[in-house]
């Protein structure tokens, strides 16, 4: 079974690059275009069913992606991005330059990182092992191709636990852009990565540029 794990389009605070987080931002025009171009790049895809994070960025992105398909788009809290709490809305760089913050581990040093408010990565990726076992796992066989819609963060969750990672390494992963497609593999019970963060536009002659990965 193959699994597409697309980080949803732009929002506001993307562009931005503010912390995000669980608070509800919806894409901006710019982010509907990313998933409009994805989407079409996507199109001989046929996707059996749609899981998407309950949040409405992904929700949107997830029915760009499913256009005119007529197939299920399911919701699942255990999809939505990591929780920051308190510091939701909070420029990235200004929280991530100073080390007194408590979020400043988060971006830095992200082994040692201890949420203040929020989710800690073990709460994120507790969900993102719910997700597998519980949902994913049961669908080998009976679908060909699943379509999930989701975050920055979660996905670098997700992905780890699918493979061997040191939690100091998560940020030299692959980065998570918006409408990145991860393209995995399902088989005998085993989730493989084939091709990380895959991108569908092209970003240099975009006229934008990608700043934030939450």
């Amino acid at each position: 079974m193959n699994i597409y794990l697309i980080r949803h389009g732009e929002t506001p605070w993307n562009n931005e690059a503010k912390f995000q987080g669980t608070t509800d931002i919806p894409l901006n025009d710019y982010g509907i275009e990313l998933a409009e171009i994805t989407s079409k790049a996507l199109e001989d895809i046929d996707f059996d069913i749609c899981f998407t994070s309950d949040l409405i960025r992904a929700r949107q992105t997830a029915e760009i992606m499913c256009g005119s398909r007529n197939i299920e788009i399911i919701p699942d809290s255990r999809l939505r991005e990591m929780s920051f709490g308190k510091y939701e809305g909070f420029y990235i760089s200004e929280l991530s330059s100073c080390e007194d913050h408590p979020m400043y581990n988060f971006i830095n040093r992200p082994e040692i990182y201890v949420a203040q408010d929020g989710e800690d990565f073990s709460d994120v990726e507790e969900r993102a092992k719910s997700f597998i076992n519980e949902v994913l796992i049961p669908l080998e066989g009976k679908y060909e191709n699943v379509l999930l819609s989701s975050h920055g963060a979660f996905i670098r969750c997700f992905l780890r636990c699918v493979r061997e990672q040191d939690l100091a390494d998560y940020w030299r992963l692959c980065p998570q852009k918006n409408c990145s497609v991860n393209i995995l593999e399902l088989s005998n019970g085993k989730i493989s990565v084939i091709e990380e963060s895959k991108l569908y536009y092209d970003i240099n002659n975009s006229g934008k540029t990608m700043l934030s990965v939450l």
